[in-house]
């Protein structure tokens, strides 16, 4: 069982320039990846998407980049339209002066727009420094996620055996909804009849309500789900939203258990393992 609720942080550096990474995430219904990189390791995004999406299958994470430069080349460009159209306004300031002249390339220095300063960043050469970084960083990820699944589902093995408990006590109690039910149709009928109560439509009524009542079919498929959530759990891999399904199963048993019995021992049990599958439920929310 895994967490959707992690973070790592990881660096590398050399000679040219550092790399940072972060990765966080939280719940969410389904995977999203955010990508927050330098505009210059754009081309890198989709790439680092599929790392993380093969890693992780659900939750949203925040993936963040950051590059320091240590070296860095650079490209001098120089605007050769604007150059032409200073030196063209300076003779003709010159001409209307009456100056004669000499223009050296200093006359220029000062004028805006003549040269353009690019840095060299090919966002391969920051690669493979930026996946040693994400594939360090995801294994510290998934353990802190595996670390705080393993509690969680201790929390959640926690409810499961609470909600068998209480089942056990609404199975000890069926007998004597059934006795209670032949009281009360015995009863019924005495009052109705009097001396001359037909036993056998009695007994023809209580079978009738005794199946009616009955929940021996809830309480059988409710333990088969218990067996189907242990073996989901045992076997691994993103579980969160079938163990959720599971849940939703088991309370659609017990609502019917309380609606069918009307004992104050089973009711009190039924509210019981109600607030343990909420509790399961809640605790899911941040499973993978």
């Amino acid at each position: 069982m895994r967490s959707m609720t992690a973070y790592a942080i990881d660096e590398g550096m050399n000679e040219r320039f550092s790399v940072s990474l972060e990765m966080k995430s939280v719940n969410n219904r389904y995977l999203d990846v955010a990508c927050n990189l330098p505009s210059f390791l754009a081309p890198l995004e989709t790439e680092l998407r599929g790392v993380v999406s093969n890693k992780v299958s659900r939750g949203r994470v925040d993936l963040t980049v950051r590059v320091r430069e240590l070296q860095s080349e650079i490209e001098v460009n120089v605007d050769a339209v604007n150059a032409e159209k200073y030196v063209s306004a300076l003779q003709r300031l010159a001409d209307l002066a009456g100056i004669k002249a000499e223009l050296r390339v200093e006359h220029l220095l000062g004028f805006e727009g003549l040269f353009s300063v690019e840095k060299k960043r090919d966002p391969e050469m920051y690669k493979p420094a930026i996946m040693e970084a994400l594939n360090r960083a995801l294994q510290t990820f998934l353990e802190q996620a595996e670390r705080e699944g393993e509690k969680t589902q201790l929390d959640i093995f926690t409810q499961l055996e609470r909600i068998e408990r209480h089942l056990s006590l609404i199975e000890e109690q069926a007998p004597r909804l059934q006795q209670r039910i032949r009281e009360q149709l015995m009863l019924r009928f005495t009052e109705m009849l009097g001396d001359g109560v037909d036993e056998s439509r009695v007994y023809a009524e209580t079978a009738v309500q005794l199946v009616k009542h009955s929940i021996n079919e809830e309480i059988v498929r409710m333990r088969a789900h218990f067996g189907g959530f242990r073996s989901m759990v045992a076997e691994g891999g993103p579980m969160g939203k079938k163990l959720d399904f599971l849940c939703q199963e088991l309370n659609r048993e017990i609502n019917t258990i309380g609606s069918k019995s009307f004992l104050y021992e089973i009711a009190e049990a039924v509210i019981e393992i109600k607030d343990a599958i909420e509790n399961m439920r809640e605790q899911l929310r941040n499973v993978e």
